[in-house]
């Protein structure tokens, strides 16, 4: 069974299954080199396709993972061009306001369509779709057009529900026990009419759907926190997770008591609405505009644990269940699943790698194979950096501005990191997801302090609350971590606190505030040339981790080719790059 997955939605991707196993998984956004990449990924299609061609086989299904999509996303891709006052006029006085009032908002309809004239090649041609019928769905356009495209390499075509393939990757985006019954949670700001699921896999291997809610509206809230904090939503959430620490906690739980504890309620195992705003956006605008920043970052922080915490505890005093898996955009928040994981009757919490749209693709994979379903156990899944010759090497990276040398070492390269020196790693097939997981990462020396203004000065640009992650050898991470329940974070999806002890070994990898650290806790079977560049760190610094962020500039998608991997180095102040087995510096 060949099976093609297409996600057309915020951050395009498709993937390539075959007999229950991912073979391919790419975003749009790392070759069109569009952060958050919206509309039809034809190149991710092709990447797929490519791969069929090489073997001379076909796909048995080509899926579409969402069932309703307004044309309004795909014709007008608003995160493309949108600025911060864009969407503060968009969800207030120029469109979201004047259509709970039911007044007519066709000129403003009219503008952006004039304003996205030709800024981005689309492929579908979405022209039939007009300032009038603009929020119908185009679905038959995308699956015609898909057709067009696949139509040498496909036998059959397939439209999947949205929640659904949320609800199959998170089953199988980790290994999950057989034989227990397992409760299933999806939960995002929306996608074919719902915002949040609940299923039980039971230990027969029967799956059920429980209950859905279209009243969820915890993505959406923190969405519109996002934007009233000037950060632009469905991309910068984590900036509110990660500033949401320094807030006083007297202060934000006073805010989170009078602005959102009434707005949500759990109820029958769902988040339905208790006291809902009619414009939400409107009414959080309002009561927060004398609040600040860091408050109002804890408030809505401790909204969406307290509520998550409901649900799950809810599940498990009405179907006894202590295993759970969870995925859609919510599921991104790795400090709310963290006190997921804490609940005393959670025995085990799996939060697969980059749950929110890209990964629906694979879900509806595992939704079509009936007979085989391999959980991921390789998530390095996009292109490969090819075994580039050192003439082809020095015409990118000339000899008078680059040294290049050969056959360098992994022990080389701990050396240099344990002077604290920055160093950019791109080999073999690039990682699936939101997470760089060290085949295209910035490494530094996890103690040394001192690195992380330098790669926010030098090469990041990111914003100065904001923590870097940490990757940590499997069988040293309890030394340093708490991790009782033996919490699967192999793709940086969990938070977990540091062990006081061996805090300041690890402190460049932390969240600076809470000590919190967002791991990516390796087993050395899923990336043997990563795990054997700590330990050669760890011999001569006894720290068996190290600082890991992605290879990018700030707002653009991690580098994916060898092109992407110079525009970085040449536009910012990284010294050193360590390309699978040659090594770059950068004479000045």
């Amino acid at each position: 069974m060949i099976i093609l997955g297409v996600n057309i939605s915020h951050n395009s991707s498709a993937c390539l299954m075959i007999d229950g196993e991912l073979k391919l998984a790419i975003q749009e956004e790392r070759i069109v080199r569009k952060k958050n990449f919206t509309g039809y990924p034809k190149k991710s299609i092709n990447f797929c396709l490519n791969y069929l061609k090489e073997k001379n086989i076909k796909a048995d299904y080509a899926v579409l993972t969402t069932r309703f999509l307004p044309a309004f996303s795909y014709k007008i891709p608003i995160n493309h061009f949108f600025t911060i006052k864009d969407y503060q006029d968009f969800y207030g006085a120029k469109f979201y306001k004047k259509k709970l009032k039911n007044e007519n908002v066709e000129n403003y309809i009219k503008e952006l369509i004039k304003k996205n004239s030709n800024v981005y090649n689309l492929y579908v041609d979405y022209k039939k779709f007009n300032h009038k019928n603009i929020f119908n769905n185009c679905n038959d356009l995308n699956l015609e057009y898909l057709k067009k495209q696949t139509k040498k390499y496909v036998k059959s075509y397939s439209v999947l529900d949205h929640h659904t393939c949320h609800a199959y990757y998170a089953l199988y985006g980790l290994e999950m026990p057989k034989k227990k019954k397992i409760g299933i949670i999806t939960m995002d700001s929306w996608g074919d009419g719902r915002n949040q699921t609940f299923w039980i896999k039971y230990p027969n291997g029967k799956m059920k759907q429980i209950s859905s809610s279209s009243e969820c509206q915890v993505g959406r809230i923190y969405k519109f926190i996002t934007l009233i904090l000037s950060m632009k939503p469905d991309e910068h959430e984590y900036k509110v997770m990660g500033m949401a620490p320094y807030a006083k906690t007297e202060y934000a739980q006073e805010l989170y008591e009078n602005v959102f504890k009434d707005i949500l309620q759990v109820k029958n195992c769902k988040i339905i609405h208790k006291n809902k705003p009619r414009d939400m956006y409107d009414y959080l605008k309002r009561r927060l505009s004398n609040s600040r920043f860091d408050n109002i970052s804890a408030a809505v922080q401790i909204f969406c644990e307290k509520i998550l915490s409901e649900l799950f505890t809810q599940i498990y005093k009405k179907y006894k269940i202590q295993y759970f898996c969870f995925s859609g955009g919510v599921a991104m928040n790795v400090k709310a699943n963290k006190v997921l994981s804490d609940l005393h009757f959670v025995k085990l919490l799996n939060v697969p790698p980059s749950g929110g749209d890209e990964s629906l693709c694979i879900g509806g994979c595992y939704l079509i194979e009936k007979k085989i379903k391999k959980p991921i156990s390789n998530i390095y899944l996009g292109r490969t950096i090819e075994n580039t010759t050192f003439n082809q090497l020095k015409k990118i990276f000339p000899k008078k501005f680059y040294e290049i040398k050969i056959n360098v070492h992994n022990k080389y390269i701990a050396k240099l990191l344990h002077k604290g020196e920055i160093i950019a790693v791109a080999r073999g097939r690039e990682e699936f997801g939101a997470r760089a997981l060290g085949n295209r990462s910035i490494l530094a020396n996890p103690s040394n302090i001192k690195a992380v203004r330098k790669i926010n000065d030098q090469i990041k640009n990111r914003d100065f609350w904001m923590p870097f992650a940490l990757t940590i050898l499997k069988e040293y991470h309890k030394k340093y971590l708490k991790n009782k329940k033996n919490i699967n974070s192999e793709y940086m999806t969990v938070a977990m606190d540091s062990i006081k002890e061996k805090y300041d070994n690890i402190i460049a990898g932390s969240h600076q505030y809470d000590r919190t650290v967002r791991p990516q806790i390796l087993n050395k079977k899923r990336n043997v040339k990563f795990h054997n560049l700590i330990n050669e760190f760890r011999k001569i610094s006894k720290i068996p981790a190290i600082l890991n962020t992605s290879f990018n500039l700030h707002g653009l998608p991690i580098a994916s080719n060898i092109s992407n991997i110079a525009e970085v180095i040449k536009k910012s102040e990284l010294k050193y790059l360590y390309l699978n087995d040659k090594f770059l510096i950068k004479k000045k």
